[in-house]
């Protein structure tokens, strides 16, 4: 019982100090929010660049397209003509990533994110992304959606001790 007790305690006090960022207060270059409808992307954008369909090695994903600005992609549903973010790399297209009053952007220092997410960035690992030859270093956060926990992570990727990229995971 007493080993019992101690579980539940120490999941409360993982809750109460965990850090997390809600999806609804992610925001491209301020304006453009995580997930859009494809007409209001197409206003809030200054220009899509392309739309293809789903890669083969993306092969677990339920998206009908990918919807690129830039390097930055959303996934794009048919059905609910909804784009949701995926992955944002920073370029000319897209100078920086809001979440709430926090700005991100390629002047972003892997120390900053450390800062900010004490908890769960304090430390970093090294990654490799399939298909680039650099060798990123990364940590992650998890996201709330509407206040409820989900099993997505937002990861930082570093490179030179930069933010250079950002993805929206979520597990396959």
């Amino acid at each position: 019982m007493k080993t019992f007790l101690n579980l539940i305690f120490a999941g409360i006090l993982i809750s109460v100090n965990a850090q997390s960022v809600e999806l609804n207060d992610i925001r491209l270059n301020g304006n453009i929010p995580f997930q859009i409808n494809i007409n209001e992307l197409k206003s809030l954008a200054k220009q899509i660049d392309s739309i293809k369909l789903i890669p083969e090695l993306m092969d677990m994903s339920i998206a009908d397209s990918i919807i690129y600005i830039g390097k930055t992609h959303f996934e794009f549903y048919k059905v609910s003509q909804k784009c949701e973010l995926s992955v944002v790399y920073f370029d000319e297209k897209i100078t920086e990533l809001n979440i709430g009053k926090l700005t991100l952007s390629n002047k972003t220092t892997e120390k900053d994110i450390s800062e900010y997410f004490k908890s769960d960035c304090s430390s970093t690992n090294f990654i490799d992304i399939y298909g680039e030859t650099e060798k990123y270093i990364t940590c992650g956060i998890p996201l709330t959606l509407n206040g409820k926990m989900t099993d997505n992570r937002l990861l930082f990727f570093f490179l030179n001790g930069k933010l250079k990229r950002i993805d929206l995971w979520e597990p396959s």
